[in-house]
């Protein structure tokens, strides 16, 4: 594997990737092709190049190049995407836009450091309203990028050391699946064992041509309601009119060709497990507090206990790497086999983390609790796309990692003698909990086991995942700032004269930051029994299926049901399980090798009708054509 062809070929993808970002999720919203797994821009390289690999051999790029370009393009391109650096953006000028006297908001910015954050009225006014024609003032810009690029590489460094810590465990004593690294293994005839002539394979175009027929129809109908077509999703709430019946919405059929392909290769006792804890324990629950007439806003609070459960299952993977975890760290004395510099990076990029926050003046003790809440969600999330490689970013607790400290401490703890530094500092880290950037140090893990599939040296994919951040990192800033300069933020991504959506989240945390300066939120009893509920089921369900083999449910079903893969992705997870087990009922494994071509035609077909074909004829074909949205 070459790093330099590599990383020239790679950075030119990623520059058209981001223009075509640019295009479809900014200015049309069109298409959301950063925010699949894998980014549409990723998967299309992939088969783009596949397919010209007969030519490129002659200038000397191997199949493995073409991997590694994958690979790349996969952190590269995700970090431009909606909820990763579209989405820390806005941290740095919301408040300074819309501050007014009114709100407030000037109080806590004594609090953000003026190393961290772009100076300058007109500056931010300019990001906001456009500039006429003015170049970008890159100056006021690049100080605090250069900051925050340094605490990024440290972050991801964090994560991906904390793969490589896992990843042996994994592979070698667990024997996780890897499925979404697979997937690009397999479509370059890696597996010829099992998938001999998958291109020619006529089960693979049958499960391809159906859904680009799927997609065809979708778009006919978006345009023509005359035309019959399936749609996104067929909402169920209608059946549930009545009380208590309506404890049990929301429940929406949602058709998701991505998840339905994915879920023929996940473990069947997760899915079952996923689909049991949603409708049985979940809906349950609902239904239960219903019908007792319970007066609980939130309840059965399923963020709070998916809070709970991303801690409760990072101790159970901590706990079943034990002994890995203390040899890794055992070499810092000298003891035992293995190169120093993966705990002495983890401990670098740890004290990096920890001294950004703490040189912006954030109490220890928060940024320890805060980022032991992030990691742990990262932790499970990395877990999860290891053993069932479900393809969505959302298996995560929306902004709970922040709240969740309020719900145990309240905010008079986090603002001690009326200090509200830690508070505001945790809301400039909004981006953080809501969003999804930790989860995206699952792509470098699954590299890592590309490598490993495609025989390529380790070290080599870990740098080129390393280049990934910084060179995904800046270009996407430079898009999406050059972007903001040229339009104006105010109405890009759907907005209309206050900011898209990214602005608008943004714009609440920091409402509710000025809410608590008004007046303190107390300690919340009922979320915080919620999570330490999620996190002790967690760990009983571990037990049970550590003491009994045959134990049926599984806990990272239970994590599953919680998040988007309960709510969004049953639907698809239902018709897969169902397929599946009719499969292996009557042809066991071989019946089940035989169909798999078929999933895997229906994910690339996927990708290809809508993802690729229909997102760029959305995102360039002018005014009418995003009446059907490309949404992964």
């Amino acid at each position: 594997m070459r790093l330099g062809r590599i990383l020239l070929i790679g950075f030119v993808l990623l520059v058209l990737a981001n223009l075509w970002v640019r295009q479809g999720a900014l200015i049309t919203l069109a298409a959301q092709v950063a925010m699949a797994v894998p980014p549409v821009p990723a998967l299309a390289a992939l088969l783009v190049l596949l397919g010209a690999l007969g030519l490129l051999r002659r200038i000397g790029i191997s199949r493995e190049d073409v991997i590694g370009v994958y690979a790349f393009l996969t952190l590269a391109v995700a970090l431009t995407s909606g909820a990763a650096m579209r989405f820390f953006l806005p941290a740095l000028s919301t408040p300074y836009y819309f501050a007014s006297t009114e709100n407030r908001w000037a109080e806590f910015f004594r609090y953000i450091p003026t190393w961290m954050v772009p100076q300058g009225d007109e500056v931010i006014r300019r990001y906001f309203e456009g500039s006429d024609g003015a170049p970008v003032p890159w100056d006021a810009w690049a100080g605090p990028l250069a900051a925050w690029l340094a605490f990024f590489v440290a972050l991801y460094g964090l994560l991906m050391c904390i793969a490589l810590v896992f990843r042996p465990v994994w592979e070698q004593s667990e024997h996780l699946a890897y499925p979404m690294a697979e997937l690009p293994v397999m479509l370059a005839g890696y597996r010829r064992d099992t998938l001999h002539g998958l291109w020619t394979n006529g089960l693979f175009w049958t499960g391809f041509a159906l859904i680009c027929l799927h997609n065809l129809f979708n778009i006919l109908n978006a345009f023509n309601p005359a035309v019959t077509a399936l749609g996104l999703e067929t909402n169920l709430n209608n059946l549930l009119n009545e009380h208590p019946l309506t404890a049990l919405r929301p429940l929406v059929f949602r058709y998701r060709p991505l998840i339905f392909g994915m879920a023929y290769m996940m473990p069947g006792d997760i899915v079952i497990s996923t689909l049991l804890f949603y409708f049985v324990y979940l809906k349950g629950l609902a239904l239960f507090g219903a019908v007792r007439g319970l007066q609980l806003p939130q309840f059965p609070y399923y963020r709070q206990q998916s809070m709970g459960s991303m801690v409760g299952m990072t101790a159970v993977v901590i706990y079943g790497a034990r002994h890995r975890i203390r040899a890794v760290f055992a070499r810092l004395a000298g003891r035992g086999d293995g190169s120093r510099w993966l705990p002495l990076l983890l401990i670098a990029s740890a004290l990096v983390v920890y001294g950004f926050w703490a040189l912006a003046g954030m109490s220890w003790w928060v940024i320890l609790a805060y980022y032991g809440l992030i990691l742990s969600s990262a932790i499970t999330y990395l877990r999860a796309r290891a053993e069932t490689g479900y393809p969505h970013h959302w298996i995560k607790p929306l902004d709970q990692e922040r709240q969740i400290l309020i719900s145990l401490l309240g905010t008079e703890r986090l603002a001690p003698g009326g200090n509200f530094r830690s508070l505001t500092l945790l809301t400039v880290q909004h981006f953080l909990s809501r969003g999804y950037l930790p989860q995206l140090a699952a792509f470098p893990l699954e590299a890592f086991r590309m490598a490993r599939e495609i025989t390529v040296d380790l070290r080599r994919m870990i740098v080129l995942m390393v280049v990934a951040v910084v060179l995904g990192s800046l270009v996407s800033w430079w898009m999406h700032i050059d972007t903001a300069y040229v339009y104006g933020a105010n109405i890009l991504e759907g907005g209309t004269t206050s900011g898209g959506q990214r602005v608008a989240l943004t714009v609440n945390a920091y409402e509710a930051l000025a809410g608590w300066m008004r007046g303190p939120a107390a300690p919340n009893r009922p979320q915080a029994i919620a999570a330490s509920a999620g996190a002790g089921l967690v760990i009983v369900l571990a037990a049970l299926r550590r003491l009994f083999i045959s134990f049926p449910l599984h806990p990272m079903g239970y994590v599953f049901a919680l998040t988007g893969a309960g709510e969004n992705g049953w639907a698809a997870l239902l018709v897969c399980t169902i397929i599946k087990q009719i499969a292996l009922r009557i042809g066991g494994m071989r019946l089940y090798n035989r169909l798999l071509p078929f999933f895997l035609g229906a994910i690339v077909g996927h990708f290809f009708a809508a993802g690729t074909v229909w997102s760029l004829i959305a995102s360039y074909g002018g005014e009418g054509f995003n009446k059907y949205p490309v949404w992964f």
